[in-house]
Protein backbone atom coordinates (compact mmCIF):
# COMPACT_ATOMS: atom_id res chain seq x y z
CA UNK A 1 0.00 0.00 0.00
CA UNK A 2 2.95 2.10 0.59
CA UNK A 3 4.27 1.93 -2.85
CA UNK A 4 0.66 2.52 -3.95
CA UNK A 5 0.43 5.94 -1.96
CA UNK A 6 3.48 6.72 -3.37
CA UNK A 7 2.64 6.08 -7.26
CA UNK A 8 -0.57 8.21 -6.73
CA UNK A 9 1.20 11.07 -4.60
CA UNK A 10 -0.94 9.88 -1.54
CA UNK A 11 -0.11 8.83 1.86
CA UNK A 12 -0.36 5.33 2.31
CA UNK A 13 -2.59 5.61 5.23
CA UNK A 14 -5.21 7.46 2.90
CA UNK A 15 -4.19 4.42 0.66
CA UNK A 16 -5.67 2.28 3.61
CA UNK A 17 -8.65 4.04 4.60
CA UNK A 18 -10.39 3.61 1.07
CA UNK A 19 -9.02 0.15 0.25
CA UNK A 20 -8.36 -1.72 3.72
CA UNK A 21 -6.58 -4.89 1.76
CA UNK A 22 -5.23 -5.42 -1.37
CA UNK A 23 -8.03 -7.03 -3.08
CA UNK A 24 -10.63 -3.60 -1.92
CA UNK A 25 -7.76 -1.67 -4.36
CA UNK A 26 -7.71 -4.97 -7.14
CA UNK A 27 -11.57 -4.59 -7.66
CA UNK A 28 -11.76 -1.23 -7.09
CA UNK A 29 -9.27 -0.62 -10.07
CA UNK A 30 -10.93 -3.34 -12.07
CA UNK A 31 -14.36 -2.23 -11.70
CA UNK A 32 -13.11 0.96 -12.60
CA UNK A 33 -11.66 -0.23 -15.86
CA UNK A 34 -14.39 -2.38 -16.69
CA UNK A 35 -16.63 0.69 -16.24
CA UNK A 36 -15.16 3.44 -18.11
CA UNK A 37 -14.36 0.47 -20.92
CA UNK A 38 -18.05 -0.27 -20.84
CA UNK A 39 -19.71 3.08 -21.01
CA UNK A 40 -16.95 3.83 -23.93
CA UNK A 41 -18.18 1.18 -25.74
CA UNK A 42 -21.97 1.59 -25.53
CA UNK A 43 -22.14 4.78 -26.34
CA UNK A 44 -19.47 4.47 -29.50
CA UNK A 45 -21.54 5.52 -32.55
CA UNK A 46 -19.73 3.44 -34.86
CA UNK A 47 -20.31 0.33 -32.65
CA UNK A 48 -23.91 1.22 -32.13
CA UNK A 49 -26.02 -1.41 -30.28
CA UNK A 50 -24.03 -4.20 -31.39
CA UNK A 51 -23.61 -6.84 -29.17
CA UNK A 52 -20.76 -8.46 -31.00
CA UNK A 53 -19.20 -5.68 -32.15
CA UNK A 54 -19.33 -4.31 -28.48
CA UNK A 55 -17.90 -7.64 -27.14
CA UNK A 56 -15.01 -7.53 -29.25
CA UNK A 57 -13.98 -4.27 -29.15
CA UNK A 58 -13.96 -4.45 -25.54
CA UNK A 59 -12.12 -7.24 -24.97
CA UNK A 60 -9.59 -6.01 -27.82
CA UNK A 61 -9.30 -2.74 -26.03
CA UNK A 62 -8.50 -4.33 -22.56
CA UNK A 63 -6.37 -7.33 -24.32
CA UNK A 64 -3.26 -5.09 -22.20
CA UNK A 65 -5.14 -6.26 -18.98
CA UNK A 66 -6.39 -9.67 -19.61
CA UNK A 67 -3.67 -11.12 -16.97
CA UNK A 68 -5.34 -8.93 -14.14
CA UNK A 69 -8.90 -10.67 -15.26
CA UNK A 70 -7.00 -14.07 -14.49
CA UNK A 71 -5.62 -12.91 -11.05
CA UNK A 72 -9.06 -11.66 -9.99
CA UNK A 73 -10.46 -14.85 -11.75
CA UNK A 74 -8.22 -16.92 -9.32
CA UNK A 75 -8.91 -14.91 -6.33
CA UNK A 76 -12.50 -14.78 -6.41
CA UNK A 77 -13.38 -17.68 -3.66
CA UNK A 78 -11.14 -16.28 -1.53
CA UNK A 79 -12.51 -12.57 -1.89
CA UNK A 80 -16.04 -11.39 -2.18
CA UNK A 81 -14.93 -8.47 -3.30
CA UNK A 82 -13.47 -9.85 -6.42
CA UNK A 83 -16.22 -12.38 -7.02
CA UNK A 84 -18.77 -9.21 -6.75
CA UNK A 85 -16.76 -7.17 -9.50
CA UNK A 86 -16.01 -10.16 -11.43
CA UNK A 87 -19.51 -11.48 -11.25
CA UNK A 88 -20.96 -7.97 -12.96
CA UNK A 89 -18.37 -8.22 -15.55
CA UNK A 90 -18.70 -11.22 -16.32
CA UNK A 91 -22.34 -11.24 -16.21
CA UNK A 92 -21.89 -8.33 -19.13
CA UNK A 93 -19.65 -9.89 -21.17
CA UNK A 94 -21.90 -13.26 -20.99
CA UNK A 95 -25.01 -11.03 -21.77
CA UNK A 96 -23.24 -9.78 -24.97
CA UNK A 97 -22.10 -13.47 -26.56
CA UNK A 98 -25.78 -14.77 -25.85
CA UNK A 99 -27.32 -11.38 -27.32
CA UNK A 100 -24.36 -11.98 -30.46
CA UNK A 101 -25.75 -16.10 -30.48
CA UNK A 102 -29.26 -14.79 -30.57
CA UNK A 103 -29.09 -12.28 -33.36
CA UNK A 104 -27.68 -15.18 -35.51
CA UNK A 105 -30.43 -17.47 -35.07
CA UNK A 106 -33.62 -18.05 -36.80
CA UNK A 107 -36.54 -16.89 -35.51
CA UNK A 108 -38.08 -18.93 -32.63
CA UNK A 109 -35.14 -20.59 -31.80
CA UNK A 110 -33.94 -20.16 -28.45
CA UNK A 111 -30.45 -19.24 -26.72
CA UNK A 112 -31.05 -20.56 -23.80
CA UNK A 113 -30.16 -24.43 -24.36
CA UNK A 114 -26.53 -22.98 -25.26
CA UNK A 115 -25.94 -20.71 -22.10
CA UNK A 116 -23.96 -22.90 -19.99
CA UNK A 117 -21.77 -24.06 -22.91
CA UNK A 118 -21.61 -20.64 -23.62
CA UNK A 119 -20.06 -19.77 -20.17
CA UNK A 120 -17.78 -22.53 -19.81
CA UNK A 121 -15.97 -21.80 -23.43
CA UNK A 122 -16.22 -17.88 -23.33
CA UNK A 123 -14.61 -18.39 -19.72
CA UNK A 124 -12.01 -20.43 -21.43
CA UNK A 125 -11.17 -17.95 -23.33
CA UNK A 126 -10.60 -15.20 -20.61
CA UNK A 127 -8.43 -16.59 -18.24
CA UNK A 128 -6.85 -18.88 -20.60
CA UNK A 129 -2.97 -18.59 -20.29
CA UNK A 130 -2.37 -19.47 -24.07
CA UNK A 131 -1.32 -16.70 -26.12
CA UNK A 132 -3.69 -15.92 -28.50
CA UNK A 133 -2.75 -16.81 -32.01
CA UNK A 134 -4.99 -14.76 -34.08
CA UNK A 135 -7.27 -11.56 -33.20
CA UNK A 136 -9.66 -11.43 -30.25
CA UNK A 137 -12.72 -11.01 -32.75
CA UNK A 138 -11.90 -13.56 -34.48
CA UNK A 139 -11.91 -16.03 -31.95
CA UNK A 140 -15.33 -14.25 -31.11
CA UNK A 141 -16.92 -15.02 -34.42
CA UNK A 142 -15.72 -18.62 -34.12
CA UNK A 143 -17.31 -18.76 -30.62
CA UNK A 144 -20.68 -16.96 -31.78
CA UNK A 145 -21.14 -19.23 -34.92
CA UNK A 146 -19.95 -22.60 -32.93
CA UNK A 147 -22.86 -21.63 -30.19
CA UNK A 148 -25.64 -20.47 -32.91
CA UNK A 149 -24.84 -24.15 -34.87
CA UNK A 150 -25.71 -25.42 -31.96
CA UNK A 151 -28.41 -24.09 -30.52
CA UNK A 152 -30.36 -24.24 -34.23
CA UNK A 153 -29.15 -28.29 -33.73
CA UNK A 154 -30.88 -28.75 -30.49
Amino acid sequence: MTEVGKAAGVAANAVRWYFPTKDDLFAATLDRLFLRERERVEADPAIGEDPQRQLVTFLADLEAYRGLHREAYDRMDESPVLAEVYSRMREWLEGRLLAAVANRLPEGVDVAPVADMAHVLFEGLLVSFRGLDRPTGEFVDLLVEALAAVAVAR
